[in-house]
Protein backbone atom coordinates (compact mmCIF):
# COMPACT_ATOMS: atom_id res chain seq x y z
CA UNK A 1 0.00 0.00 0.00
CA UNK A 2 2.97 2.48 0.87
CA UNK A 3 4.04 1.60 -2.54
CA UNK A 4 1.67 2.62 -4.61
CA UNK A 5 1.16 5.61 -2.78
CA UNK A 6 5.02 7.13 -3.11
CA UNK A 7 5.32 5.78 -6.84
CA UNK A 8 2.97 8.95 -7.97
CA UNK A 9 4.75 11.31 -5.79
CA UNK A 10 8.07 9.93 -6.84
CA UNK A 11 7.40 10.04 -10.27
CA UNK A 12 5.99 13.85 -10.28
CA UNK A 13 8.84 14.73 -7.74
CA UNK A 14 11.57 13.21 -10.46
CA UNK A 15 9.53 15.13 -12.97
CA UNK A 16 10.10 18.40 -11.65
CA UNK A 17 14.16 17.88 -10.95
CA UNK A 18 14.20 16.66 -14.29
CA UNK A 19 12.26 20.04 -15.72
CA UNK A 20 14.51 22.29 -12.41
CA UNK A 21 17.70 20.67 -13.54
CA UNK A 22 17.09 21.88 -17.50
CA UNK A 23 16.16 24.81 -17.03
CA UNK A 24 18.53 25.65 -14.26
CA UNK A 25 21.20 24.59 -16.98
CA UNK A 26 20.07 26.52 -20.19
CA UNK A 27 21.57 29.88 -19.50
CA UNK A 28 19.52 33.17 -20.62
CA UNK A 29 19.69 35.18 -23.66
CA UNK A 30 21.23 38.16 -21.38
CA UNK A 31 23.91 35.87 -20.52
CA UNK A 32 25.23 34.83 -23.49
CA UNK A 33 27.32 37.42 -24.95
CA UNK A 34 26.49 39.34 -27.82
CA UNK A 35 28.86 41.13 -30.71
CA UNK A 36 27.07 44.56 -29.54
CA UNK A 37 27.02 44.58 -26.02
CA UNK A 38 29.77 42.39 -25.28
CA UNK A 39 32.69 42.17 -28.02
CA UNK A 40 32.30 45.13 -29.92
CA UNK A 41 33.78 46.85 -26.78
CA UNK A 42 37.01 44.44 -26.67
CA UNK A 43 37.63 45.00 -30.32
CA UNK A 44 37.44 48.58 -30.00
CA UNK A 45 40.12 49.13 -27.26
CA UNK A 46 42.49 45.99 -27.73
CA UNK A 47 41.94 45.59 -31.60
CA UNK A 48 40.81 48.50 -33.90
CA UNK A 49 43.97 49.81 -33.60
CA UNK A 50 45.27 47.70 -36.07
CA UNK A 51 42.25 45.78 -37.25
CA UNK A 52 41.24 48.78 -39.48
CA UNK A 53 40.79 50.13 -43.23
CA UNK A 54 44.19 50.85 -44.15
CA UNK A 55 46.67 49.84 -41.07
CA UNK A 56 48.45 47.11 -40.21
CA UNK A 57 45.42 44.11 -39.00
CA UNK A 58 44.68 41.70 -42.31
CA UNK A 59 41.51 42.47 -41.48
CA UNK A 60 38.92 45.06 -40.01
CA UNK A 61 37.46 44.31 -37.10
CA UNK A 62 35.20 47.34 -37.06
CA UNK A 63 31.76 46.28 -37.65
CA UNK A 64 29.93 42.89 -36.92
CA UNK A 65 29.61 42.49 -40.45
CA UNK A 66 33.81 42.38 -40.78
CA UNK A 67 34.14 40.18 -37.15
CA UNK A 68 31.67 37.86 -38.10
CA UNK A 69 33.07 36.06 -40.71
CA UNK A 70 36.99 35.76 -38.71
CA UNK A 71 34.86 34.74 -35.92
CA UNK A 72 36.49 31.18 -34.67
CA UNK A 73 39.66 32.36 -35.92
CA UNK A 74 39.35 35.79 -33.04
CA UNK A 75 38.36 33.08 -30.59
CA UNK A 76 41.83 30.78 -31.40
CA UNK A 77 44.11 33.64 -31.23
CA UNK A 78 42.87 35.27 -28.29
CA UNK A 79 41.96 32.11 -26.20
CA UNK A 80 46.21 31.35 -27.34
CA UNK A 81 47.22 34.76 -26.41
CA UNK A 82 48.30 35.37 -29.95
CA UNK A 83 46.09 38.65 -30.33
CA UNK A 84 46.46 41.50 -29.39
CA UNK A 85 50.35 40.85 -29.53
CA UNK A 86 51.35 41.81 -26.07
CA UNK A 87 54.83 39.99 -25.35
CA UNK A 88 55.23 41.27 -22.09
CA UNK A 89 54.67 38.37 -19.03
CA UNK A 90 51.66 39.07 -17.48
CA UNK A 91 53.54 37.49 -13.59
CA UNK A 92 56.80 39.45 -13.88
CA UNK A 93 57.54 42.62 -13.27
CA UNK A 94 55.61 45.75 -13.85
CA UNK A 95 51.77 44.70 -14.58
CA UNK A 96 49.89 48.17 -15.50
CA UNK A 97 51.47 49.90 -18.45
CA UNK A 98 49.64 52.86 -21.00
CA UNK A 99 47.68 51.69 -23.90
CA UNK A 100 47.71 48.16 -22.99
CA UNK A 101 45.49 46.09 -25.41
CA UNK A 102 46.20 42.83 -23.53
CA UNK A 103 42.93 41.16 -22.58
CA UNK A 104 42.03 39.89 -19.59
CA UNK A 105 41.32 36.16 -18.57
CA UNK A 106 37.44 37.31 -18.61
CA UNK A 107 37.69 39.37 -21.71
CA UNK A 108 38.96 36.28 -23.36
CA UNK A 109 36.08 33.89 -21.71
CA UNK A 110 33.64 36.42 -23.39
CA UNK A 111 34.62 36.12 -26.80
CA UNK A 112 35.04 32.42 -26.67
CA UNK A 113 31.45 31.98 -25.14
CA UNK A 114 30.42 34.81 -28.15
CA UNK A 115 31.61 32.27 -30.87
CA UNK A 116 30.70 29.03 -28.78
CA UNK A 117 27.27 30.58 -29.17
CA UNK A 118 27.02 31.43 -32.81
CA UNK A 119 28.61 34.65 -32.64
CA UNK A 120 24.96 36.39 -32.68
CA UNK A 121 24.77 40.51 -33.72
CA UNK A 122 22.49 41.27 -30.12
CA UNK A 123 20.82 44.66 -30.48
CA UNK A 124 22.28 46.95 -32.19
CA UNK A 125 21.30 49.41 -29.51
CA UNK A 126 24.05 48.33 -27.28
CA UNK A 127 26.46 49.43 -29.83
CA UNK A 128 28.98 51.22 -28.36
CA UNK A 129 29.70 54.88 -29.79
CA UNK A 130 32.57 54.54 -32.61
CA UNK A 131 35.98 55.78 -31.64
CA UNK A 132 37.35 58.76 -33.62
CA UNK A 133 40.77 58.50 -33.98
CA UNK A 134 43.69 61.06 -35.26
CA UNK A 135 46.44 59.53 -37.71
CA UNK A 136 48.41 61.41 -39.53
CA UNK A 137 48.75 60.62 -43.34
CA UNK A 138 52.10 62.74 -44.86
CA UNK A 139 52.28 65.01 -41.61
CA UNK A 140 48.57 65.86 -42.37
CA UNK A 141 46.17 65.28 -39.54
CA UNK A 142 43.16 63.24 -40.43
CA UNK A 143 39.54 62.48 -38.52
CA UNK A 144 38.49 59.36 -38.52
CA UNK A 145 35.42 57.48 -37.09
CA UNK A 146 35.46 53.83 -36.42
CA UNK A 147 31.86 52.43 -36.05
CA UNK A 148 30.69 49.20 -34.94
CA UNK A 149 27.45 48.75 -36.82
Amino acid sequence: MLKNLFGPASALAALFGIIGASTAQTPSASDQPTFARDVAPILQRSCQNCHRPGNIGPMSLLTYQDARPWARAIKLQVTQRNMPPWYISRTVGIQNFKNDPSLSDQEIATIARWVDNGAPLGDTRDLPTPRKSTTTTDGILATRTWSCS
